[in-house]
């Protein structure tokens, strides 16, 4: 692993990644989060980490005030993490019943990491991969209530950082060298 360029870019990147977008996803400024502001954090030449966010980045910034919206329910430490991803998303994939459309499970766990690195992990197609590439996967996630499905893959992802003795960055960049390695 520490051979591999991309895979260190992706770990070595992590605090100036973490710091930039914590001030801008922070709940403090979140009421005042621009387009351009949520935008930039899609391309990986910035996240340093996912590289298909900015697929859907203009169709999830079409209703600022209901992303700003979507974006404080999902900040808010007071609400259990599965209420909250169950009212921005409650079908995993692009539901009709989401409070913004194409704002799914990769960007909104991407910024649950950024804002609580050692809280969060991230839930996208590559952990996905690698969770059934080391035979973790629940066939259950995939009809299950998401923020339900998340909760029960989180204490997956807090349980492998443990044993590894990594964090759930690192773990999500192992996830995408193990999905790269088995193509």
């Amino acid at each position: 692993v520490e051979k591999d360029s991309e895979y260190q870019d992706i770990v070595s990147h992590k605090d100036m990644v973490i710091k930039k977008y914590q001030n801008i996803f922070s709940k403090e400024h979140i009421p005042l989060l621009t387009e351009a502001e949520f935008k930039e954090f899609l391309p990986f030449k910035n996240n340093h980490h996912w590289t298909q966010l900015p697929r859907v980045g203009g169709r999830i910034i079409q209703d600022m005030p209901i992303l700003r919206e979507a974006l404080t329910l999902l900040l808010d430490e007071s609400v259990p993490i599965e209420n909250r991803l169950n009212e921005l998303r409650p079908d995993r994939y692009w539901g009709e019943h989401s409070m913004v459309p194409f704002l799914g499970m990769p960007v909104l766990t991407a910024i649950l990491l950024i804002n609580h690195p050692d809280k969060y992990g991230v839930w996208n197609n590559t952990s996905d991969a690698g969770m059934k590439i080391v035979r973790l996967w629940d066939k259950r996630w995939e009809t299950e209530p998401a923020g339900n499905s998340y909760v029960e893959m989180n204490a997956i992802f807090h349980e492998l950082s443990s044993q590894l003795q990594i964090d759930l960055w690192t773990l999500d960049a192992l996830w995408w060298k193990l999905r790269k390695k088995h193509k």
